[in-house]
């Protein structure tokens, strides 16, 4: 039985009929790793007894005939940013590499576990999750699925690269300025980053990027997307940005449709340029969903400069007040050099500078919303150019850019979802992504449209890791 083919439901479905064990389960993925990970770099840590010790466990119990969670025996993995009890959380910086292994896990890590599923590794991130490509000084890069000397995207390249691959059901991801969308667009699947506050943190120390960065689970499809956030979501007492929990299932919604539906297409935002293919790409999924019934139109140019220009500026005030510290010291060298330039040029920011910058970003997303506010749902690419080869800067028709990446921190910016879906493959035979922007709180109408254009396209599968 090719396991890594099944939806998360029909996995959870063959285990719960016991047409295959969560021991058999989590060695069929372990299995998948070890075949595929020399090639892709996903996957930086395993502890494989552990993993089956905690597979057996579930099945003695579900042979006892005890009520067992929704997801028992169902492994995952987890980004290197977010502890996991037994795991070094690295941050994938050479400052975390030797430290002691984590006592407890994230919250996330734990509501997933307490749904049944079993976390058997850690996947590899940027330093600190500072890029939109999956390279780090401790790791080998997390390669492309569909194009090993390619990135799989960032931060969370290592989740996205795993889960195209069929090394894993599902993994856990963290989005603060696209590090969902960008590598779920580089690796063909589904990437959704909820409203913030939706998938809350706890403990003392707040989120590194505290109006930017949402966690969340990351899945093949929509389908599987849409059910795993109905673990995930919730309030919790400790992060004062948490959201009661949604009334509805967003599993079952998804499959729901309102026939009203607006949406409203953009190409570059009105500040860029975009690749030829992925325009013509989104140009073919306006006319998909205007054929379905949508009520499809083309704005008008949203931004004359760039957001990222504001974002930055407010990351690297984030990145000085987690970092700066390092500043005058030796241990400043030991991370990536780029990231160091980005925490100096923090540590420059006044206080009066970043509030100005935050006054800046509600200006700038409340004209984002009125500027939209005759649609529901705003479509544009979500990256720029395809993903570019390791180490090179990504490109756009051809000329080098290192802004390939620029349209999906608005998202982040306005605190409202978004989403990644595949639309196709390139010329070169590489995964396009279209961005899904709502309103915020508007998940479901989102993951609705990113679950039409699923099923319009198909599940895509990179062909050399598909058995």
């Amino acid at each position: 039985m090719e396991l890594h083919k099944l939806s998360l439901r029909d996995l959870a479905h063959q285990l719960d009929n016991k047409s295959i064990s969560a021991a058999e389960t989590v060695a069929y993925f372990l299995g998948r790793i070890k075949r595929y990970n020399s090639e892709i770099g996903a996957v930086v840590a395993l502890d494989e007894s552990l993993s089956i010790d905690l597979a057996k466990n579930v099945d003695q119990k579900r042979a006892r005939g005890e009520h067992l969670p929704p997801l028992a025996g169902i492994p995952f993995l987890v980004k290197d940013l977010e502890d996991c009890a037994g795991f070094v959380t690295t941050n994938g910086s050479a400052l975390f590499r030797e430290a002691p292994p984590a006592k407890a896990d994230s919250l996330m890590v734990e509501r997933f576990r307490n749904a049944g599923a079993i976390p058997v590794g850690k996947t590899n991130t940027p330093e600190f999750g500072w890029k939109g490509t999956t390279e780090n000084l401790i790791f080998a890069p997390t390669r492309n699925p569909y194009d090993t000397q390619r990135t799989s995207g960032g931060s969370s390249g290592g989740t996205a690269a795993a889960v195209a691959a069929g090394m894993i059901p599902f993994g856990t991801s963290s989005d603060g300025g696209g590090s969902i969308r960008i590598p779920a667009a580089c690796c063909g699947i589904a990437g959704l980053k909820t409203s913030t506050g939706r998938v809350p943190i706890r403990g003392d120390d707040g989120p590194g990027w505290w109006e930017f960065t949402t966690n969340g689970p990351m899945a093949r499809s929509f389908s599987d997307t849409a059910w795993l956030y109905d673990f995930c979501t919730g309030p919790h007492d400790d992060d004062m940005r948490s959201l009661p929990k949604e009334p509805s299932d967003w599993g079952v919604e998804i499959l729901g449709r309102r026939k009203d539906v607006r949406v409203g297409i953009t190409y570059d935002m009105g500040y860029w340029s975009t690749d030829t293919q992925i325009r013509h790409a989104v140009a073919d999924a306006a006319a998909a969903m205007s054929d379905a019934g949508y009520q499809v139109t083309e704005l008008p140019p949203l931004f004359s400069t760039p957001p990222a220009l504001l974002w930055v500026k407010i990351v690297a005030a984030y990145h000085a007040r987690a970092l700066g510290h390092l500043l005058g010291t030796p241990e400043i060298d030991r991370i990536d050099p780029t990231l160091a330039g980005l925490v100096k040029r923090g540590a420059s920011v006044t206080a009066r500078e970043f509030l100005l910058a935050l006054d800046e970003m509600w200006v700038l997303s409340a004209e984002f919303f009125r500027r939209t506010q005759g649609v529901d749902l705003v479509v544009s690419p979500t990256t720029a150019g395809l993903a570019p080869k390791i180490g090179e800067p990504g490109e756009i028709d051809g000329a080098p850019t290192v802004d390939w990446v620029s349209y999906t921190v608005l998202a982040n910016m306005a605190r409202t979802p978004a989403a990644s879906v595949c639309i196709g493959l390139s010329t070169e035979g590489l995964p396009i992504g279209a961005q899904v922007i709502g309103k915020r709180f508007g998940e479901v109408e989102v993951l609705r449209l990113g679950h039409f254009l699923e099923s319009h396209y198909g599940l895509q599968a990179p062909p050399a890791f598909s058995e």
